[in-house]
């Protein structure tokens, strides 16, 4: 009976030479954009401020991160205290119209307030 052959695995390393010093390409970045507007909207007989409260990035996978931007309502005559939050794609903020606007903040989670001493 004929042995099969023995495996050496510094075989199947790749070559050290012909290695190229570059450096590393830079990481995906955004691209400037202007800043977003307050939006002044009416919605459940009331006006609401919808403004951008951040942005950040989430989940994994073969096609990297997704943007996400977060959109934080204010009752009109409080406009220093955001009372509702949603998360939408980045960019998408800008482009709504009024009665999108009334049906995420329908959709929209209370923001968690500290308690004042």
């Amino acid at each position: 009976m004929k042995e099969p052959p023995s495996f050496d695995p510094t075989s199947s390393l790749p070559a050290a030479s012909g290695r190229t010093d570059e450096p590393p390409l830079a990481p995906a970045h955004e691209l400037p954009r202007p800043v977003e507007e307050d939006r002044s909207f009416e919605a459940e007989g009331k006006t609401w401020i919808a403004r951008l409260g951040g942005k950040g990035a989430c989940g994994t996978g073969a096609h990297g991160l997704g943007f996400v931007e977060a959109v934080h309502f204010f009752a009109s005559n409080a406009p220093e205290r955001p009372l509702l939050e949603v998360l939408l794609p980045r960019g998408r903020f800008g482009g709504l119209f009024d009665s999108e606007l009334a049906e995420l903040l329908a959709q929209a989670i209370p923001i968690v307030q500290p308690e004042e001493h």
